[in-house]
């Protein structure tokens, strides 16, 4: 699980220290600190916004992770919270009320981190971001440049080219127990995914509600984190915890909570058996990563710049649109890449609200692994991987070109 939630950790602080630049930390190295001390008492404390919004949306994730635990758990004979839950609501007699009350102590561990938070950031100014952001000054490591190379390189293969590769091998294939040896290796596991219509719709319909999931979270966080921030409405700090909670419900919780909210005969219309209801439960389940992401640039920001812009005749939505929002943008693109990459290939909710008929990525590797066809799962795996790697690095490419406009 730590290998696959880091990321959370990089996108946030490193956007956070790229807006905040290098301006402060080269003070301190005009006046005699030297770039470690620069590093431990301005850079690292000025990007403890986003530290403490990362940890407390790793820290969401880990109690709420399901497939880890299930997949790996069961074997090392460990349960945890969410596989719990899991079996109150698969196993017969279903037991709701039981699955319910491991809900609520999966909120109540989710709102004392975020009572956490708060408590560490209380009472500190973190208002470092004044206008175009100025680059980092780069620092030599000298001898320890190979040590941090070596401990990230070490990251790098056990968190993505180890799976990936293990991926790729199972693709080339014709038999698992033929293993890597000349004569087992064939791409007809990648043709049959190209003639397969199923799988061509379950992954443009994947890239849609990724998107789209991306898009509608990026919007309703950044809005949400700047009422929290500003206190521009009353009960911000409600809106604050009410926006993590999601972050701390199982997918399956999220899923049978859709489902009989939505499935009841005194709704007129109703987005359940639509594609509408797999965009409201990522959006359900990925709201906290934006409102994190965005409310630590916030905090970054202060409401100065704002305040001016107001004082010399600005509207509140024209300062939100032409100075808040640009300057904030680089971490709300950030979380919005993440919200893509994990929707393209969330499970548990695609299997319990897709409509008939409607497949995405996960669900079609899923069934393929039920029926036994490791290698064609495996293969639609590397194409999504792909695919939306490749569109993440396009979206960085665009965005480190705007940087430097």
């Amino acid at each position: 699980m730590g290998l696959s939630i880091f990321p959370v950790v990089y996108f946030a602080v490193s956007r956070s220290m790229a807006a905040s630049g290098g301006r402060l930390a080269q003070v301190a190295r005009v006046c005699g600190a030297g770039p470690y001390r620069a590093f431990l008492r301005v850079s690292l404390p000025l990007a403890l916004p986003a530290i403490a919004a990362s940890l407390l949306l790793s820290f969401t994730l880990a109690i709420e992770e399901y497939g880890v635990p299930a997949a790996l758990g069961g074997q090392a004979g460990v349960s945890v919270l969410t596989t719990a839950i899991e079996r109150r609501l698969a196993d017969w007699p279903i037991d709701l009320s039981g699955a319910a009350l491991l809900s609520l102590v999966l909120v109540a561990l989710a709102l004392t981190a975020y009572c956490v938070q708060r408590a560490v950031l209380r009472g500190r100014g973190f208002d470092t971001t004044s206008g175009k952001p100025v680059p980092l000054a780069h620092a030599e490591l000298g001898p320890w440049r190979g040590p941090v190379v070596a401990v990230f390189a070490a990251v790098a293969v056990l968190a993505a080219v180890v799976p990936l590769a293990s991926m790729a091998a199972s693709a080339l294939q014709r038999t698992i127990s033929g293993g890597l040896s000349p004569h087992n290796l064939t791409l007809a596991n990648f043709a049959e995914i190209v003639g397969d219509a199923q799988g061509y719709e379950s992954l443009l319909t994947s890239l849609l509600l990724a998107a789209s999931a991306a898009l509608l979270t990026g919007s309703l966080g950044f809005v949400a984190a700047w009422l929290v921030a500003g206190k521009h409405v009353r009960g911000a700090a409600w809106i604050d915890a009410l926006a993590l909670l999601p972050a701390a419900l199982p997918g399956v919780v999220v899923g049978v909570g859709l489902i009989l909210a939505w499935n009841q005969p005194f709704w007129p219309l109703t987005p359940y058996g639509t594609w509408a209801i797999l965009l409201l439960s990522y959006s359900c389940l990925l709201l906290p990563y934006p409102m994190r992401y965005a409310g630590a640039a916030l905090t970054q920001l202060g409401p100065s710049l704002e305040a001016a812009a107001r004082v010399h005749g600005a509207s509140v939505l024209r300062a939100l649109w032409r100075i808040t929002l640009p300057l904030t943008a680089p971490s709300v693109i950030a979380a919005m890449m993440m919200v893509f990459a994990v929707a393209s290939r969330e499970l548990v909710t695609s299997l319990l609200l897709a409509p008939a008929g409607m497949s995405t990525v996960s669900v079609y590797v899923w069934r393929q692994f039920e029926q036994g066809s490791v290698g064609a799962g495996m293969a639609m795996a590397c194409v999504a991987v792909l695919i939306s790697l490749t569109l993440m690095l396009a979206g960085l490419r665009l965005q480190a070109r705007g940087d430097t406009r």
